[in-house]
C-alpha cells in the first residue's frame, strides 16, 4: 500500500521523522541532564575545597563575600561566573563572562577556577566581561616552580591548549619533570600560590636559560564556571610601585 500510493507514502515518513525526532530530542535531553549533574557536582566541590581552604564554616559564604586571608594581610573579593562565550583553538583566545561592572567585574581582576589559573579580565560592561585566557599570545605572568621557588614569565605559545611555556629559568638552577607551577606573587592581580600546572619537559637549547613545557591545570575545553577575584589593595600597591618608574 505504501509503495502504491504516494500520499501513505508522505504520511509514512512524516511518521518516522516524528518519531525519530522525539527519540533525538529525548536522548539529547538525557545528556544534557547528566552534563548538568557533572556541572553541578564540580561547583559542590569547589565550593568545599574554597571553604576548607579559607576556614569559613559559615552556609552565608556567598558570592559577593569578602575574605580576608590574615596572615599574608591581603583582602580578596570573589565573584562567581559563568562563560558564556569561549574560543580555545586561535592564536588570541577570549572568554565571555555572565557577570559585568554592576555585580563588580573591573579590567586587571583576576580569573580563577577549582582546576587553577583561568586568565585575566580585559574589559567590562554593565553585565559581561572579557577575559584574556592563559591561552592568548598577549597573556604574561610571573610564574614559579614550587620545589625551588624560582620565577620565570608564564606565557602560551600557541600550540596546543593543554600546554604553556616557562621562560627566564637560568640553566644552574635544578628542574625535574612533575614540578608544580605556581603563581609566584609578584603581581598586583593574583595571590601567591595559584596552580598553573606541572612541568612536562624542558631543555637548554637556547643559551643559559631553560625551554620549560607547561602541563596546564586548566582544561579550557571544559571550562564552565570560574571566580573572578579582586586584590582590594591592588590600588593601593600600584600606585607606590609608579612612584619608583
Amino acid at each position: 500500500m505504501v509503495q502504491g500510493s504516494g500520499f501513505q507514502r508522505s504520511k509514512l515518513i512524516a511518521l518516522n521523522r516524528q518519531t525519530t525526532g522525539y527519540i533525538y530530542s529525548k536522548v539529547d535531553g538525557a545528556r544534557e541532564y547528566f552534563s548538568l549533574k557533572e556541572v553541578n557536582q564540580q561547583l559542590s566541590e569547589e565550593n568545599l575545597k574554597l571553604r576548607n581552604r579559607l576556614d569559613i564554616l559559615s552556609s552565608n559564604l556567598d558570592s559577593a563575600t569578602v575574605i580576608s586571608d590574615l596572615r599574608e594581610g591581603h583582602h580578596y573579593f570573589f565573584i562567581q561566573s559563568r562563560i558564556v562565550q569561549n574560543s580555545i583553538f586561535k592564536q588570541y583566545n577570549y572568554l565571555t563572562l555572565n557577570k559585568g561592572k554592576k555585580q563588580g567585574v573591573f579590567r586587571d581582576m583576576g580569573v580563577i577556577s577549582d582546576q587553577g589559573l583561568v586568565g585575566i579580565v580585559l574589559e567590562s560592561s554593565a553585565n559581561f566581561a572579557t577575559v584574556i585566557p592563559l591561552i592568548n599570545r598577549d597573556f604574561r605572568l610571573s610564574a614559579k616552580i614550587k620545589s625551588n621557588n624560582y620565577s620565570g614569565i608564564l606565557q602560551w605559545d600557541g600550540s596546543s591548549p593543554r600546554y604553556a611555556v616557562l621562560n627566564e629559568i637560568p640553566f644552574h638552577v635544578e628542574l625535574a619533570a612533575g614540578d608544580t607551577i605556581l603563581t609566584s606573587g609578584f603581581s598586583s592581580i593574583f595571590p601567591e600560590g595559584i596552580k598553573v600546572g606541572r612541568i612536562e619537559s624542558f631543555s637548554l637549547d637556547k643559551g643559559n636559560f631553560y625551554d620549560i613545557r607547561i602541563e596546564l591545570f586548566t582544561d579550557f575545553q571544559r571550562l564552565y564556571h570560574v571566580n573572578v577575584i579582586r586584590n582590594y589593595r591592588q590600588e593601593e600597591q600600584l600606585n607606590l610601585e609608579n612612584q619608583h618608574r
